[in-house]
């Protein structure tokens, strides 16, 4: 089994909608999507679904930029990336960064 968990810069609890997931069905693998997945901080969770644990490692999220969240990213040691929103010609800032960690190692 392998270990996700939020990263630890997040404090609140997060709803991700639209999680892959593996079901069998007929006796084949089919990957299918939930309507949502609710993850609490400080909380590690177990699966060994490669759907699921793929959809993880993949999945960032971007929100406008906020100088305390940069600060908590880098406090914690998470990877982010500060990009310029394409709609407005570069006006906006964002920061994008993966909310979930996967423990591949653990």
């Amino acid at each position: 089994m392998t270990k996700y968990k939020l990263n630890d810069a997040e404090t609140v609890q997060v709803t991700i909608n639209n999680v892959a997931k593996t079901k069998i069905i007929n006796g084949k693998p089919i990957v299918t999507y939930s309507n949502y997945i609710r993850l609490t901080p400080n909380t590690i969770y177990e699966t060994d679904d490669e759907a699921m644990l793929n959809f993880f490692r993949q999945y960032k999220r971007k929100v406008r930029y906020n100088p305390q969240l940069e600060d908590a990213l880098k406090e914690h040691d998470v990877p982010y990336e500060l990009e310029r929103c394409q709609t407005c010609g570069g006006i906006v800032k964002k920061i994008s960064y993966n909310v979930v960690e996967v423990m591949d190692n653990e």
